[in-house]
C-alpha cells in the first residue's frame, strides 16, 4: 500500500550529458530528486505539475505518531530485531490510515535495499528536517537505536510544549468566548432596550454609557454589517498570506520582534540549531556539509536565510563564529561557546554544551510565557465586562438621583 503521490516536470542531464526531460510521481520535490539522482540524473528544474487532484487534502500524520513511531523503533532496533520486521509491526499497529500508508511504502523500499534513511527521505511532508538529519548521522555510526532514543525526546518536548500552551490558553479563550457571546447579547438586544427605557426619563447618561450605546448603534447600523464583513474577510485573507512564502518569514519576523515570544522562538531555534549540528559533527560530518542539513532543521524562515548568508562565510574560509555573529540570531554565550570549541577542536562537544543549556532555557521561557498569558487575558476580560457593568449601573444611579431632584 503506497502513499498517494504528486506529478512533477523536470529538466535534467544524464550520466552522458544528455538533456532529459520528463514527468515523475514522487511525494515531494526532494522525494522526485532524489529518485532522479538515483537513476544518474543531475535535475536542473523541477516543479510540480499543476491540475486537478482527485484528493484535494491529505490526511494529516500527528506529531504524536511519529513520537511513538521513534520510541518503538528503538525499542525494536536496541532488542536486535531487523528493521524490516520492526517496521512491519509498526505499519500493522499504526491507526493513522495514511501512516499506516507511508510505512507500507518505506517497507518496500527497505526490502528492495533502500536505507531506512532514504526511504523515510520519500515522505519529506511527513518527516520533518532534523528527523532525516539525525538518522543519516547514525548510519555512519550503526547507532540507530540512540538516533531514534533522541527523535522520541525531541518529539516528546515539543508535543508537551504544545500541550502546555494549549492547556493554558483553554481557560482563557473559552472566558473570553463567553465573554464576546454576552457583550454581543447585551449590545444588539438588551442595551437598545435600555435606550428606550433611559428616554423616557430625558436625562443625561453618564458617559461610560453613551460610548455604550453609540457602540450599539454602530454594530446595529449598515456601517457596522460593512465593518464586520470586513473584519471576517480580512482574517481570511491573513490567514491565506501567511502561509505564503513572503507571509511566513514576516510572520517569523515578527515572532523574533515580539516580547516574550521572540525569547521562545530564539531559544527554540538555537537549541534545535547546535543540537542537529553537534550530533552531525560527532557522526564525523564534514562542518560544511553538517551546516545546510542543520540550516534546514530551522522551523523560522528568518533565522534560515541568515544563516544561510553565515554559511558562505563559513565556505570562504571566515571560520565559523564569526559569520555566525555576524547574523545577530545567537545569544552572545552560543558565539562564546563556539568560539572555545573551536580553538579547543572540540566545536561538537560544546555545540551540544549549547543545546542542554538552551533546552533549560527553553522550558523556563515556556512557562513563563503561560504563566503570564492566563492572567493578562482574564484582566482583559474582566476589564470588558466592568466597563458594561459600569455603564449600565452609573446610568441607572444617574437617573434615579436626576429623578429624585
Amino acid at each position: 500500500m503506497t502513499a498517494t503521490l504528486s506529478k512533477y516536470r523536470y529538466q535534467a542531464e544524464d550520466l552522458d550529458g544528455q538533456s532529459v526531460k520528463g514527468e515523475i510521481q514522487a511525494a515531494s520535490v526532494m522525494a522526485a530528486r532524489n529518485e532522479l539522482a538515483v537513476k544518474g540524473m543531475r535535475v536542473t528544474k523541477i516543479s510540480e505539475r499543476k491540475g486537478l487532484q482527485i484528493e484535494i487534502t491529505k490526511e494529516k500524520v500527528p506529531v504524536v505518531e511519529l513520537m511513538h513511531f521513534s520510541r518503538q523503533m528503538a525499542t525494536f532496533l536496541r532488542a536486535g530485531i531487523p528493521v524490516t520486521e520492526a517496521i512491519d509491526n509498526l505499519r500493522m499497529d499504526a491507526k493513522n490510515k495514511r501512516f499506516k500508508s507511508i510505512l507500507g511504502d518505506v517497507l518496500e523500499r527497505v526490502t528492495a535495499g533502500r536505507s531506512i534513511t532514504e526511504a523515510l527521505s520519500m515522505h519529506a511532508d511527513v518527516f520533518p528536517p532534523y528527523f532525516m538529519a539525525l538518522l543519516a548521522s547514525a548510519e555512519l555510526t550503526g547507532r540507530m537505536d540512540e538516533a531514534f532514543t533522541q527523535l522520541h525526546k525531541y518529539i516528546r518536548r515539543d508535543v508537551e510544549l504544545t500541550r502546555a500552551v494549549r492547556k493554558a490558553l483553554v481557560y482563557p479563550v473559552i472566558l473570553l468566548g463567553l465573554s464576546f457571546v454576552v457583550v454581543m447579547i447585551m449590545v444588539v438586544f438588551a442595551i437598545p432596550r435600555f435606550a428606550t427605557f433611559f428616554e423616557e426619563f430625558d436625562a443625561e447618561l453618564p458617559l461610560p454609557t453613551r460610548i455604550l450605546m453609540g457602540i450599539s448603534d454602530f454594530v446595529q447600523s449598515p456601517a457596522g454589517l460593512i465593518t464586520g464583513v470586513a473584519m471576517v474577510v480580512g482574517a481570511i485573507a491573513l490567514t491565506f498570506y501567511v502561509r505564503t512564502q513572503g507571509g511566513r518569514r514576516n510572520l517569523h519576523a515578527l515572532q523574533l520582534k515580539t516580547p516574550m515570544i521572540s525569547t521562545v522562538v530564539t531559544y527554540s531555534s538555537t537549541e534545535r540549531f547546535t543540537r542537529v549540528l553537534a550530533v552531525l559533527l560527532d557522526a564525523g560530518v564534514p562542518l560544511t556539509d553538517a551546516l545546510p542539513t542543520s540550516i534546514d532543521c530551522s522551523n523560522n524562515l528568518v533565522y534560515k536565510q541568515r544563516l544561510s548568508v553565515a554559511m558562505e562565510g563559513v565556505l570562504e574560509g571566515r571560520g565559523f563564529a564569526d559569520p555566525l555573529a555576524q547574523t545577530n540570531l545567537f545569544p552572545s554565550t552560543v558565539i562564546q561557546m563556539i568560539r572555545v570549541g573551536e580553538r579547543s577542536g572540540e566545536l561538537s562537544d560544546q555545540l551540544e554544551n549549547a543545546a542542554g543549556f538552551y533546552e533549560e532555557e527553553l522550558d523556563y521561557a515556556v512557562d513563563k510565557l503561560t504563566a503570564w498569558f492566563e492572567p493578562m487575558m482574564i484582566i482583559f476580560i474582566g476589564c470588558v465586562v466592568g466597563f458594561v457593568a459600569l455603564a449600565m449601573v452609573s446610568a441607572m444611579y444617574g437617573i434615579y438621583g436626576q429623578v429624585d431632584v
